[in-house]
C-alpha cells in the first residue's frame, strides 16, 4: 500500500496513475490540488482510476486556490494531522513532482 503525493497537475500525475497499485491512494498537495477539478484540458483524469483507489487533497491547499467547492466529489478534503496519519497508515509514500 502507498501513498501518492502529487504537487504538479502534469505528467507527473499521469505518471503516478500508470503505476497505481492495488489499495494505493493519492493525495493532491500544492499545485496538484488544481486537478481535483471535473476535467483537464477536456479529459476526466479520474475515470479510469480504480474505485477502490482512495482520492484525497490537502484542504488547506484547496483554500489558499478558491477551489474548495469545485472538487469532485470523489476526493476527500483533509486536514495536515489527517496527512500525517494517512502517512502511519500506509506502509510507503512516494512524493512526486
Amino acid at each position: 500500500m502507498i501513498l501518492h503525493t502529487v504537487n504538479k497537475k502534469h505528467d507527473c500525475l499521469q505518471t503516478c496513475i500508470s503505476v497505481l497499485g492495488e489499495n494505493d491512494a493519492i493525495l493532491l498537495i500544492e499545485d496538484g490540488v488544481y486537478a481535483t477539478m471535473a476535467v483537464n484540458n477536456g479529459i476526466d483524469v479520474w475515470e479510469n482510476i480504480p474505485a477502490s483507489t482512495r482520492l484525497f487533497a490537502l484542504e488547506n491547499d484547496l483554500v489558499a486556490r478558491g477551489i474548495s467547492d469545485k472538487i469532485l466529489p470523489r476526493f476527500e478534503s483533509i486536514t495536515l494531522s489527517q496527512f500525517v496519519s494517512l502517512t502511519c497508515e500506509y506502509d510507503k509514500v512516494i512524493s512526486w513532482g
